[in-house]
C-alpha cells in the first residue's frame, strides 16, 4: 500500500491591504492641486499636472510598475477645466481608481467618460464664477479701498480683506470639490449645477457693482475738481465708444478707437491751452 500523500493547499494571493484611500492621501492630492497648471501644454493642457496630483493615490493603490503605468496613462490624456474646479474631477478620479483597484472593472471606462463630461461643466462654471465675477469684484474692491483710505495701516487691512475676499471661495472649492468628488463619484454632477452657486455669484456681483459705483463717483468728483473739461472728455469718450461699438460690434476695436480719439483730443487740447 502506497503511503497517502497529503496535497498542499493551493496558493492564495495575499489579501490586498493597500486599496483603501486615507485622508492623508486626499490631503496630499489637495496640496498638489495648487500646481495643477504648472506643466500646462498645448497638446494635453492640464492633464500632466492632473496626473501629478494623483501620484499619492497611485502609490497607495499599486506597487507593481505595470499597474502604475496604466494608472498614469488613464490620466495623461487630454483634459482641461478651470484650475479651481478641477478638484471635483480629482475627487471623482480618486473614487473610481479606488473602486478599480478593488475589482470593479467598469470603473476604468467610467474614469475616461466622466472626465470628458466634466471638462465642459467645470470649465464653464469656473470661468463664470471666478474669472467673470469673483476676480473682477475683488479687484475693484481692492482698488476702491486703496483710493478711499489714506493711512498705511488701513490700506494694509484693506489689502488683507481683498486677499481673503478672493481666496476664501477659491480654497473652499478646492477642498469641497475633492471631498464631494471622492464621496459621490460619478453622481457628483448633481452638486455642481449653476443654481448651487447662484447666491455666491450674486453676492460678489453686488460687491463689484457697489465698489465700481463708488469708484465712478470718486472719479467724477476728482475730474470736476481738476478741470471740468476732463469730465466733458470722459463723457465724449463714453459716447464715442457706444457709437463705435454699435456699428462695429467689436469690443477691442471700439476700445482702441476710443483711446485713439482720446489721445488726439488731449494733444489738441494741450496745444490750444
Amino acid at each position: 500500500m502506497k503511503p497517502s500523500r497529503t496535497e498542499a493547499p493551493p496558493e492564495q494571493a495575499p489579501a490586498s491591504t493597500r486599496c483603501s484611500i486615507r485622508k492623508w492621501d486626499i490631503f496630499r492630492v489637495l496640496l498638489r492641486s495648487f500646481f495643477v497648471q504648472s506643466v500646462w501644454n498645448y497638446r494635453t493642457l492640464i492633464s500632466v499636472g492632473f496626473g501629478i496630483c494623483l501620484i499619492p493615490i497611485l502609490k497607495r493603490l499599486y506597487d507593481d510598475p505595470q499597474s502604475q503605468k496604466e494608472f498614469l496613462s488613464r490620466h495623461l490624456k487630454f483634459f482641461n477645466a478651470h484650475p479651481y474646479m478641477t478638484s471635483y474631477a480629482l475627487g471623482v478620479s480618486i473614487h473610481l481608481e479606488e473602486a478599480l483597484a478593488n475589482g470593479k472593472a467598469e470603473a476604468e471606462e467610467q474614469i475616461s467618460r466622466v472626465k470628458d463630461l466634466l471638462i465642459t461643466i467645470l470649465g464653464g462654471l469656473g470661468d463664470t464664477l471666478f474669472w467673470a465675477t469673483i476676480k473682477p469684484a475683488s479687484l475693484i474692491f481692492g482698488v476702491m479701498t486703496l483710493i478711499l483710505f489714506q493711512s498705511q495701516t488701513t490700506r494694509m487691512v484693506a489689502l488683507l480683506v481683498t486677499f481673503l475676499l478672493y481666496n476664501i471661495p477659491h480654497i473652499y472649492f478646492r477642498i469641497k470639490g475633492i471631498l464631494e468628488g471622492y464621496r459621490y463619484g460619478i453622481e457628483v454632477h448633481k452638486f455642481i449645477h449653476k443654481n448651487r452657486f447662484r447666491k455666491l455669484e450674486s453676492a460678489y456681483f453686488y460687491i463689484g457693482v457697489i465698489a465700481f459705483l463708488l469708484f465712478f463717483v470718486f472719479l467724477i468728483r476728482t475730474l470736476i475738481q481738476e478741470n471740468p473739461f476732463y469730465l466733458l472728455m470722459m463723457v465724449v469718450s463714453m459716447t464715442a465708444y457706444m457709437f463705435i461699438y454699435k456699428f462695429t460690434k467689436r469690443f477691442y476695436l471700439s476700445i482702441y478707437l476710443t483711446l485713439l480719439l482720446g489721445i488726439v483730443s488731449g494733444i489738441v487740447f494741450y496745444r490750444v491751452i
